[in-house]
């Protein structure tokens, strides 16, 4: 079953909901309601009390105060102390409007409950409004309000604490009456101030609390309560310490400390301010089944406290906030001294519900990996505390128009896109990394719980971490930790080192880099500009023109066409040895971006002075990443040049090589062999029968095995043999076959072994046969006369002396030495070798290499002679 969206089951407050929300409603002050000047959510009594929840600490303050007032048990004198904006002054608004205005909030199911003190007063002094050099003092404010101003009107005006006695005169007269102090530390720092200006005796408010302490303390059915900060802010000195130290004296045999918020009560505090309806318990417990069940699921992938069964409570109880959220605000955000903690999680909140609200952002729960950090309105919110430098942190990197956080989801697209996972991530990484305290980073089982919810699977987030890591500036990971700083992280160094980079010295890198990986399986030559640059021979050549000659261009294929067509001034005659590599446009710009960060890599590797700038895991990323980077180097030049011409009757026929195996250890030429080989463009083997039917006319019964070569070599469209031993083996297995013949000078080669040459003469096998049979019937003729020769007196030995050509060597076994021995014992041969030289031979050639030849092939030397 799908769950619903937390905005189709909640109904927010109409102020929320109309986008009507007033930095005003979050900003309570105890004066301005006493005076009439504050938001109806704090002056009207029935309203303030629909929207405020009772905690437990603010319930028994309540009751504590009205049993005291009523004559029976409770503290007297009640000190507030909790950190800044932790609740105190919402809790004096609560006492006010419960004494002030009971009957008017009476029918309320919250306040009927409470103990009622009949016919007690109110009396309220706010520091903060105060007046310490011309305005009233407290004890006089107080006593105007309780129309007893007469008792101390002397003390007033002369700025004098008037005495236990005076102050025991006035409550008496005034009958229950509850006195509430907010921000008296505040008025005690000015009116110091004001008492040295005016030469008055010094530290009369603090007599003034010590006296009124006393009195109400011994009254029956009289209560004080008092705001102290938890410790002193920034904007407080010395003297407002040791005052403050003055203050807790004063009231610390009698005070009664309280905490208006405590533990999963926030959330209820918040849920009641922001929300009419909160929808049925039903769909809650659902909801947070859902999410505990999910939780159970990942098991060591989550914190171990959102699999215990009090969390799937806690997620009831904040619904519908995932208490993450809540928590990373009040008690990371709210331990800075400006963040107000209850006030400020409210007041951002509120800004996040009505923006979610306005958007319909699909979630059963508002987690901090939807909190819309575009809207400005909740960035200032957040910004204000940590300092202006991470709006441009935020517009890099997590939100806006040119963040590389949402560039990354929509590149990724599918659960990336439509849950905008990178982004959320991000958001959620931002939240967690800010706070007074020590804690200022969050782990990969946090980030799960901030961001997974339902369609979004699990295992999408340790590659979207590593997305970030890779991609974001102020990204940071250190030990498996993150968080945003102001920063740069070791990426934004490298993008700032990738701009100093030319073009030329990459096109440089490029052409080292394939001179590397170019290998030697072809004869391979790079970057030709003209036909002179490549041989006119019979190796296998294979041409790599430069990314300015692509193959999208008319430059690449223009250039391709000269080199086939010419060789130097003249025309290429073995064309068909000759294959071309382009490259691939879209792959080169890869390509480049590849080769530029190579070298910004290499440079930060070699500048000491940056270097030292980075962390230790910043520099083994660095390093890292460097040896990653020069790995992949030959297979992203193996993706971009993919372009392979190659020469047929029609023209240039461009072959598309496709994408390479992952972690192949091809070079290009040995990628490039291997296509020509696949395609069966290169033969390793040729039968016997293919040599006939493919280079033999139809009126052709023999033809040189050196003619068949080259004509391979020089008709394009043909296929290449890979070598010319792939043509001797082919006319070997023919001959032993009998497909084809061998004539070596005069002797016939048929259905036999033989070990032919290059110059070799290949037969059609039909042709060979008949010669074979005609020489064995005139072998027969032969015989008879033979012998008579013999017994007449035939020719027994032949000596014989001749200068042969040295170029004709091979010709001289195959007809001279071969045919004596088909008819006699094998010959007898002596070399008589005369060689001349200009310059003169020297010693390594005459004794290292002819003398030594000699010796291995157990020649004998009968003579040697130098001159």
């Amino acid at each position: 079953m799908t769950l619903p969206s937390w905005w189709q089951v909640t109904i927010p407050h109409r102020d929320i909901r109309e986008g009507k929300l007033s930095e005003a409603i979050f900003a309570a002050d105890l004066g301005d309601v006493v005076y009439g000047k504050a938001p109806l959510e704090y002056r009207d009594a029935s309203i303030f009390f629909q929207k405020t929840y009772l905690t437990q600490g603010l319930k028994n303050l309540l009751e504590n105060v009205l049993s005291r007032l009523s004559g029976g048990k409770g503290d007297a004198v009640i000190q507030l102390q909790t950190p800044f904006g932790g609740g105190k002054t919402h809790a004096l608004l609560a006492l006010y409007h419960v004494v002030r205005h009971r009957k008017e909030i009476e029918h309320l199911t919250a306040v009927s409950e409470l103990p009622e003190a009949k016919d007690a007063k109110v009396t309220v002094f706010v520091g903060t409004q105060a007046d310490a050099v011309s305005g009233k003092t407290p004890w006089g404010e107080i006593a105007e309000q309780l129309g007893q101003y007469e008792i101390i009107k002397e003390h007033d005006k002369k700025r004098i604490a008037p005495g236990k006695e005076k102050l025991r005169q006035i409550l008496e007269a005034s009958g229950p009456t509850l006195i509430l102090m907010d921000e008296i530390l505040e008025y005690i720092v000015k009116a110091n101030r004001a008492e040295k200006v005016e030469k008055i005796t010094q530290g009369q408010t603090l007599a003034f609390l010590q006296e009124i302490s006393e009195v109400v303390a011994s009254s029956e059915n009289c209560g004080l309560v008092i705001t102290l900060p938890a410790s002193i802010l920034e904007r407080y000195d010395e003297e407002a310490e040791r005052s403050l130290q003055q203050l807790q004296k004063i009231s610390g045999r009698v005070e009664a400390v309280y905490t208006p918020v405590e533990g999963v009560e926030i959330y209820e505090v918040i849920r009641k301010r922001l929300f009419e309806d909160l929808g049925d318990e039903k769909t809650r417990r659902q909801v947070a089944e859902s999410y505990f069940k999910l939780y159970q699921s990942l098991s060591t992938d989550v914190p171990s406290e959102v699999k215990e069964i009090e969390y799937r409570e806690r997620i009831e109880r904040a619904y519908p906030f995932h208490p993450e959220l809540i928590d990373v605000l009040y008690e990371r955000w709210g331990s800075y001294p400006t963040f107000q903690r209850t006030r400020g999680v409210l007041r951002l909140v509120a800004e996040v519900v009505a923006d979610l609200y306005g958007g319909k952002v699909v979630s059963p729960l508002i987690q901090s990996s939807i909190v819309n950090l575009e809207n400005q309105t909740i960035r200032r919110e957040f910004i204000k505390h940590i300092g202006n430098e991470y709006d441009s942190v935020i517009s890099a990197d997590i939100a806006g128009k040119n963040a590389k956080a949402p560039r990354i989801d929509k590149e990724m697209g599918s659960e990336y896109e439509r849950y905008g996972t990178a982004k959320g991530i991000a958001t959620s990484v931002f939240l967690y990394s800010f706070s007074a305290g020590a804690s200022r980073e969050t782990t990969l089982p946090r980030i799960r719980v901030a961001l997974l919810r339902e369609g979004i699977p699990a295992t999408i987030v340790g590659d979207a971490v590593a997305k970030l890591e890779e991609e974001l500036w102020y990204f940071h990971s250190e030990r498996k930790q993150y968080a945003f700083r102001n920063q740069p992280n070791l990426n934004r160094v490298i993008v700032d080192r990738e701009e100093t980079i030319s073009e030329d010295r990459i096109r440089e890198e490029l052409k080292g880099l394939i001179q590397k990986n170019a290998g030697r399986a072809l004869e391979v030559y790079l970057w030709p500009e003209s036909a002179s640059d490549i041989p006119d021979n019979k190796n296998l050549k294979l041409a790599i023109l430069s990314p300015s000659c692509s193959y999208d261009s008319d430059k690449g294929k223009r250039l391709a066409a000269e080199l086939f067509e010419k060789a130097g001034l003249g025309f290429r005659v073995y064309k068909n040895t000759l294959f071309i590599l382009l490259i691939d446009d879209n792959q080169h710009v890869f390509l480049n971006k590849a080769l530029r960060r190579l070298l910004a890599l290499g440079e930060i590797q070699s500048d000491k002075s940056l270097l030292e700038t980075l962390t230790r895991q910043s520099q083994e990323e660095l390093n890292k990443k460097l040896k990653e980077t020069e790995k992949e180097m030959p297979f992203k030049i193996l993706m971009a040049y993919r372009y392979l011409g190659v020469l047929e009757n029609g023209g240039i026929n461009w072959k598309d090589l496709g994408i390479p195996t992952v972690g192949s250890s091809q070079t290009i030429s040995e990628r490039v062999k291997q296509y020509l080989k696949d395609q069966e463009k290169l033969l390793s083997r040729l039968t016997p029968k293919y040599l006939l039917d493919k280079t033999f006319g139809k009126d052709e019964n023999e033809k040189s095995l050196r003619e068949i070569y080259e004509l391979h070599l020089k008709t394009p469209g043909m296929p290449l043999p890979e070598s010319e031993e792939v043509l001797l083996d082919a006319v070997i297995e023919g001959a032993r076959t009998g497909i084809l013949g061998v004539r070596e000078n005069t002797e016939v080669y048929y259905r036999q072994e033989v070990t032919p040459t290059i110059d070799s003469i290949v037969l059609r096998g039909e042709v060979a046969s008949r010669i074979k049979e005609g020489e064995r019937e005139e072998e027969r003729k032969g015989g008879a006369e033979e012998e008579e020769i013999v017994k007449k007196g035939a020719i027994r030995r032949v000596t014989l002396r001749a200068k042969i050509p040295w170029d004709k060597l091979s010709a001289v076994i195959t007809g001279v030495i071969r045919p004596l021995m088909d008819r006699g014992l094998p010959p007898e041969i002596t070399i008589e070798i005369q060689a001349d030289s200009v310059e003169g031979f020297d010693r390594t050639t005459l004794d290292s290499k002819v003398k030594e030849t000699l010796r291995q092939i157990d020649a004998k030397i009968e003579e040697w002679k130098e001159e």
